[in-house]
């Protein structure tokens, strides 16, 4: 099944039986991606009177209880719910079935390198991604400006990615207050990454990217425009999903809450030079 799009004037082909998968797996009983300490995410067969929620001990059904905290428990979507006194749920965002979407490969820098700075806790030392490299690799990806709606971030180098990895304690990469400022002129709204989250594991308790990225104010809250806006962290980008434009679907539960399991796929857009 291919799909046809047009997009400031211009027609893209999308082949949507090519599903690029951005969503790690989380396996309840083997290896999961972690962050922050929060331990493992946990199922249970569901145990009641007679019954037992587990085929394999004689129940009927397999039913299973589930614990887990999506911000340290896999690729979990988040609104500015997650930040701000007033509960603005993540189910309510994101509602499109397609959002164009760019994917940009960086390569880490010591903060001190960079060039840039940090607004929170920050040492020289800390592996980051700067300016400097997002202004390269969208260079190199080539796209209109209506596929910067959405910004997928593929890390490689020291403090980068790798999947199913605890990150707990290791202080993974994150982004400088500049390259924060940068993906915001080239009107993102919805931000992906394969990092545990787009501040420093440990910022002081003072979420600076994250507050930057959804415009909350301590006193008026968030902008219209962050109430909009979406992070989507702990993703697993393959080797397969180059630079460019692409068509995005972020799918997650319909949750009341700050934070959800999602599930983004990634499409392929290529100009179409031919009429259907």
């Amino acid at each position: 099944m291919h799909l046809w799009v047009e997009l400031d004037g211009m027609r893209y082909e999308v082949d949507a039986l090519s599903p690029l998968e951005l969503a790690q797996p989380l396996n309840f009983y083997g290896d999961q991606p972690q962050a922050f300490g929060l331990g493992r995410a946990q199922a249970r067969a569901v145990e009641g009177g007679d019954f037992v929620g587990d085929v394999r001990r004689g129940g009927s059904v397999n039913c299973e209880a589930i614990e887990l905290i999506p911000h340290g428990h896999g690729t979990h979507t988040e609104g500015v719910g997650h930040i701000s006194a007033e509960r603005v749920p993540v189910g309510e965002l994101a509602s499109e079935a397609l959002i164009p979407a760019v994917v940009l490969r960086v390569a880490t820098r010591s903060l001190a390198e960079s060039g840039d700075s940090s607004e929170g806790k920050s040492s020289p030392d800390d592996r980051v991604i700067c300016t400097s490299e997002l202004r390269a690799s969208l260079a190199r990806a080539e796209v209109a400006p209506a596929f910067r709606r959405a910004i997928v971030i593929a890390t490689s180098g020291e403090g980068a990615a790798a999947p199913l990895r605890d990150y707990s304690g290791k202080n993974p990469a994150f982004l400088t207050a500049e390259a924060l400022a940068w993906l915001l002129e080239q009107g993102c709204e919805h931000l992906l990454i394969d990092l545990p989250s787009i501040d420093r594991e440990d910022d002081g308790g003072t979420t600076p990217a994250h507050r930057a990225y959804f415009e909350l104010d301590a006193e008026v809250g968030p902008s219209d425009a962050g109430r909009r806006r979406t992070i989507t962290e702990l993703i697993d980008v393959p080797e397969a999903a180059v630079e460019g434009p692409y068509l995005l679907s972020l799918r997650f539960a319909r949750f009341m809450l700050d934070a959800s399991p999602s599930r983004p796929i990634l499409y392929r857009a290529r100009p179409d030079t031919e009429t259907p």
